[in-house]
């Protein structure tokens, strides 16, 4: 694929640049040992247990002010669990900037959320479903971008000819939620022509402008793409198998973060347009809908020179029949409380507490705690202990990393 070629291309560019040139490169990188666990473990049908080797790299080369290279991928090995495998290129594109304006050509991962745990904006990019999950792992999107800066902000174009099919968690492993006895088919694609496609390319596009405006932060952005959060699950004729199907939608959206002294208030909200399937098609057409997101985060230091912020956000998908919101997103109705400390000491501790409750059914909620520190300059550790229910699974796990940086 021309994607794979071009991210190729940048990592033997940056592997060969002659020692004299790398006085102003950049390069870090980590290899992690994860393992994780769920109780019960009495199921002959999942996996229950894995350990996995993780390795991060990321290099940044300027061979002059106006060209940048970079280059950040992730992959992981489990030998239990070899449906947790994964080997991807975050970012790896070519920079080029002159004046205001600023054009990159590779794969990037973007980020425009503005919430901590519910992100209606943020669909640029296809995740990896079985990572954390208040914080899923993003898969790079090959792109064209220019950028131009504009007043206290900017405004970018972006171009993306091909489609990235996210990780869907596999149904052999204890985090599915879907019904025993089900297979995951190959993914379907619906185009903007309403026919199905399992091609990989798509004429896909995005505006997205953005502007500080005193203490406040505005961005709007409108997407026009091939969905990557909301698929729907067609049968085979079988009916042992389920095929994800990606609609084709356009997307309008706003976020809003305004500062108050120690106070931060945060707002998304999505209008999601999809495009209706070929009437010769004998499936379910995704529903247009709106996600509005709010959150309010409030930080302090205290006597001990610790900084301590506590989180409370909410999402709410507005359609008029609850179930149908309910397929759209888990988390409709849900509310947010979380609570973060950092210690600021020479072992950089941090403890994370969230949960997260569903205001319509109270009895579905999420929670987890996770605590890391460093061991030395190089080695840190990091545990987490997540519970929840969601549909008609409960499900508790623990998870232990120790990584190793240089």
């Amino acid at each position: 694929m021309a994607y794979t070629w071009l991210c190729g291309a940048v990592a033997i560019a940056v592997a060969v640049l002659p020692s004299s040139a790398r006085a102003d490169s950049f390069s870090r990188g980590s290899i992690s040992a994860e393992s994780r666990g769920f109780v019960p473990d009495d199921s002959d049908d999942t996996e229950d247990a894995g350990i996995a080797l993780v390795t991060r790299l990321e290099i940044k080369y300027r061979p002059s002010t106006r060209v940048d290279l970079v280059l950040r991928g992730l992959a992981r090995f489990d030998a239990l669990d070899d449906t947790r495998n994964i080997g991807t290129l975050e970012d790896a594109y070519i920079g080029y900037a002159i004046g205001r304006l600023r054009l990159r050509l590779g794969t990037q991962i973007l980020n425009w959320t503005a919430t901590e745990a519910f992100h209606p904006n943020d669909i640029m990019n296809s995740r990896n479903y079985d990572s954390d999950f208040e914080n899923l792992e993003k898969l790079g999107e090959p792109m064209v971008e220019a950028q131009v800066r504009v007043l206290q902000g900017s405004l970018s174009v972006y171009y993306m000819p091909i489609r990235i099919t996210p990780n869907l968690v596999s149904t052999s492993s204890r985090l599915s939620l879907f019904p025993e006895g089900f297979k995951l088919g190959d993914t379907q694609w619906v185009g903007r022509d309403g026919q199905l496609s399992e091609s990989l390319f798509a004429h896909q596009g995005a505006v997205h402008f953005s502007q500080t405006i005193g203490r406040a932060d505005v961005a709007i952005h409108v997407v026009d793409h091939n969905d990557r959060q909301q698929p729907k699950f067609e049968p085979i004729p079988s009916g042992a198998e389920l095929r994800p199907t990606y609609h084709w939608v356009t997307q309008f959206g706003v976020s809003y973060v305004q500062v108050f002294g120690s106070l931060l208030l945060k707002v998304e909200a999505a209008h999601r347009q999809f495009h209706e399937p070929a009437p010769s098609l004998i499936i379910d057409s995704q529903t247009t809908h709106q996600t509005i997101a709010a959150g309010l985060e409030y930080g302090w230091t205290t006597d001990a020179g610790h900084d301590a912020t506590v989180l409370a956000e909410g999402q709410a998908v507005l359609v008029k029949d609850r179930a149908v919101a309910r397929d759209l997103d888990l988390f409709q109705g849900d509310v947010l409380i979380g609570y973060r400390h950092a210690f600021n000491d020479e072992k950089s501790r941090e403890l994370l507490l969230v949960f997260i409750a569903d205001a319509e059914r109270p009895y579905e909620y999420v929670a987890a705690l996770r605590y890391a520190q460093a061991l030395s300059d190089t080695w840190s550790v990091a545990a987490t202990a997540r519970s929840f229910r969601l549909l008609d699974k409960k499900i508790h796990f623990a998870e232990f990393s120790l990584t190793r940086n240089f």
